[in-house]
């Protein structure tokens, strides 16, 4: 693994995928004063129902800019604590593409975290959700279905729309995944928010599947390329870049830190975010979770603004595709934001 960090050994990211295109287009997203009304709405909701999924609210507001809106109902039983059931609720929408026939979809997800929940809030990335599908609907450019998805239970909630999207069943009967009313296209990617404050200090790009798995570089590399075009800080297992004016041993130490945080999350084979249950369906998935700066702290901060035009700069290279993820790398190790190992390097260094 010391091998592998050294700098004659990896590679500069790039992109494989010429469609994308990446900050081609000029962003125009400017719905961050509803995002922020939003934010303050959804709390004040919350505040009523502490420990339950505000479904109803959620309906009301996909409503309100004429989107189809709908409710998937799951059941866990769980075989260890005597056949105890637990009972959630998703909330999903979908924006029919004007330029095509419903036959391909993206997802914008983000969890649903009650007040007394042990994780940050994420009431922020609902409501940037929220404010970025009444954004989208008010254009007729795009060709792919776009669903808008939050999941009540973290990770089960989002197993179990899956399950059901494409009527799959795992396991033995222990999660009853429910029915879908309506479906969009064949899903080809899937970005999930964790944004725990309306003023954050960085993103973490996280990447992490079940069982190791991994997304397409190509859309990880999309991700923190309109990061740093809209002057974000963006960090992979919340770690920056090397600093050039470093020792080169720094340098090579810190690039080792970033490597063996990877792959230990691997070697766990747990999800590190709802992302992570995609890839198994061939869905190519990240979690961008934004974190509140820590007091005192003199990072400039961003704001809705930014981290919604970056979700549309997403959207709108995710909309070029012409076919799935294929060309770049599906199995590599990242040492840090814009460098990286291909499986052709690690092979001759573990032999």
């Amino acid at each position: 693994m010391a091998l592998l960090t050294n700098p004659n050994t990896g590679d500069g990211t790039y992109f494989s995928e010429n469609a994308l295109l990446p900050g081609l287009v000029q962003g125009g997203f400017d719905e961050d004063i509803s995002a922020k009304k939003l934010v303050l709405e959804l709390q004040e909701v919350m505040q009523s129902h502490p420990n339950q999924i505000t479904f109803e609210w959620l309906m009301a507001k996909f409503n309100e800019i004429n989107l189809d809106a709908y409710v998937h109902n799951f059941t866990l039983t769980y075989p260890l604590v005597n056949n105890t059931t637990y009972q959630g609720k998703n909330v999903y929408a979908i924006l029919r593409a004007p330029r095509s026939s419903s036959t391909e979809g993206l997802i914008i997800s983000a969890p649903f975290r009650t007040l007394d929940s042990t994780d940050l809030g994420c009431t922020p990335s609902i409501a940037l959700m929220l404010s970025l599908a009444k954004y989208c609907r008010k254009h007729k450019f795009w060709a792919k279905d776009l669903i808008f998805l939050i999941t009540d239970q973290e990770q089960l909630g989002t197993q179990a729309w899956l399950q059901a999207y494409h009527n799959i069943q795992f396991g033995n009967g222990i999660l009853n995944h429910g029915n879908i009313v309506a479906r969009a296209g064949s899903i080809q990617a899937a970005i999930n928010l964790e944004i725990h404050a309306t003023k954050i200090s960085h993103i973490d790009v996280k990447i992490e599947g079940l069982n190791g798995q991994l997304p397409n570089l190509d859309l990880v590399n999309l991700v923190h390329k309109l990061c740093k075009n809209e002057g974000i800080q963006h960090t992979f297992k919340n770690r920056n870049n090397p600093k050039k004016k470093d020792l080169p041993i720094e340098q090579w130490f810190h690039s080792l830190g970033t490597l063996f945080s990877m792959v230990w999350t691997q070697a766990s084979c747990i999800p590190n975010g709802n992302h992570g249950l995609y890839h198994r369906f061939g869905i190519e998935a990240v979690t961008l979770e934004g974190y509140e700066a820590p007091g005192g702290s003199r990072k400039p901060l961003v704001g809705f603004y930014q981290v919604g035009r970056v979700l549309e700069g997403i959207l709108r290279s995710l909309n070029n595709l012409l076919e799935r993820f294929h060309q770049s790398y599906f199995f590599y190790m990242l040492t840090s934001n814009d460098r990286f190992i291909a499986i052709g390097s690690k092979g001759p260094l573990a032999a």
